[in-house]
């Protein structure tokens, strides 16, 4: 969806890839299907392990991780009744409540974010830079264990839903040019913004079945520091667009974005 970013040092890069078996989901559990995977994979320099949504492959060099692949396990069967597609869920051993088939449409939502500004070129890359963006900032701001750190996907449906483009006139040419830093500053405040002021929480859904809450699995605690760091991240934003010295400006935006942020 052209809305990678490089992982920070010390972690590894995330791939997801989604896995499409034609069969119905009545003749096989999730579980089988999922050991299929695990099987195959389970050679070489790399290592396999269950996770609920997936099958997760690491892959090392020189002892050290290099990447992991996550491999979502769906079913499709074009003769079933209903004719979706579902996503296995679970692992050996756990719950068979939580030993699933669960509805899902991973064509629908890759054309959900393709349609977003089509034919609009330059509004779609700005787009894209701007979930860029908040993606390399949560990830620098939040531990990437347990569920502290807000998911690449719900950066992006949150991008989806409140993205406004950002434009500065220039008054030398008469002209109007994409303008990131208010953009980027206008998402993140509409993203406090969607917080309930008696529950101190939000949610944002996937825009495709199962349309999840994104965020479900914040506890309150990570909820409000999350905000908290949002409403810091536009300040500083706001900072920036009044610091007229460009050194400074980037030092500023270094403290949000990390140390290799180029300050030339």
């Amino acid at each position: 969806m052209g809305t990678g970013i490089e992982p920070l040092p010390r972690e590894d890069y995330d791939i997801d890839v989604g896995l499409i078996f034609h069969l119905s989901k009545n003749d096989y559990s999730p579980i089988e299907v999922k050991k299929w995977v695990y099987e195959a994979l389970h050679t070489g320099n790399r290592t396999v392990k269950y996770k609920r949504p997936c099958v997760r492959v690491q892959y090392h060099r020189a002892g050290e991780e290099l990447y992991h692949v996550d491999l979502a396990i769906y079913a499709e069967n074009p003769f079933n009744w209903d004719n979706r597609i579902y996503l296995a869920k679970g692992f050996p051993g756990s719950a068979p409540e939580n030993q699933i088939w669960e509805p899902a449409d991973p064509r629908g939502l890759i054309e959900n974010f393709q349609r977003k500004f089509q034919g609009q070129d330059g509004n779609r890359d700005q787009f894209r830079r701007i979930i860029r963006y908040l993606k390399r900032w949560k990830d620098v701001n939040f531990s990437a264990n347990g569920n502290a750190r807000p998911t690449g996907i719900a950066i992006t449906a949150c991008a989806m839903n409140w993205f406004q483009i950002g434009t500065r006139y220039n008054i030398s040419d008469g002209k109007n040019y994409y303008d990131d830093l208010t953009s980027l500053k206008n998402l993140a405040q509409a993203i406090i913004n969607q917080f309930d002021w008696w529950t101190g929480r939000m949610s944002v859904c996937l825009p495709v079945s199962p349309r999840n809450n994104l965020f479900e699995k914040m506890s309150d605690k990570q909820m409000e520091i999350f905000k908290s760091r949002l409403e810091a991240f536009r300040d500083s934003l706001s900072q920036v667009e009044l610091t007229v010295d460009t050194l400074t400006s980037c030092h500023i935006l270094q403290e949000v974005f990390g140390g290799d942020f180029p300050t030339s």
